[in-house]
């Protein structure tokens, strides 16, 4: 990137210019996995779940586990808060420590994402009506820099074996096919 204020160059994932700390005007990249992102407003990666460290010492994060401790990335499976200690990943992913988010980081899928909670309540309902195993999930909205409370978003996952079934479900619950999550199969 190229500063806008003092001219200096510097690599294209900085969101911040090194020489006189003026923030990027475009988007860039996450330090942890190379995902584009809005390097100015996310708060952490979506697809690694690492935090922008730009914004993350503004926010004031720390662990969910582990109150004392800077978290350095939010679970990409619940989205929990979690420090060096507590941090478990597969591949370049962060997790939590909870051992069923591995397996469901690799054999579950979001079905669909709400903004409240009881939205997703009534998807998870029907679904458990015809026995399709799911789970709820709220985390922090990554497209905030706002103080707490941080709005949420709530996504419903489900065994991909039983992703077009519940696609189904979704559809008779008034879902339209763009908010519906998209077979990556």
């Amino acid at each position: 990137m190229i500063c806008p204020n003092c001219g200096h160059s510097s690599p294209e994932e900085f969101a911040i210019c090194p020489k006189c700390g003026t923030r990027s005007e475009q988007a860039g990249h996450c330090l942890h996995c190379g995902h584009e992102m809005d390097v100015r407003t996310n708060l952490y990666c979506t697809d690694c779940g690492a935090v922008n460290t730009d914004l993350a010492s503004d926010q004031g994060l720390v662990c969910d586990t582990h109150v004392e401790n800077r978290a350095v990335g939010f679970c990409v499976v619940c989205g929990k808060a979690v420090c060096d200690e507590c941090l478990e990943s597969s591949g370049n992913r962060i997790l939590c420590s909870d051992p069923k988010h591995r397996t469901m980081l690799d054999d579950w899928r979001v079905i669909h994402r709400f903004d409240f909670e009881y939205e997703a309540a009534m998807l998870y309902a029907n679904l458990e009506q015809q026995e399709i195993e799911s789970e709820v999930f709220s985390k922090p909205n990554p497209d905030t820099t706002d103080t707490l409370p941080r709005p949420t978003i709530v996504e419903v996952l489900v065994p991909k074996k039983k992703f077009e079934e519940a696609q189904e479900i979704a559809k008779t619950l008034g879902l339209t096919d763009d908010e519906i999550g998209e077979d990556e199969e």
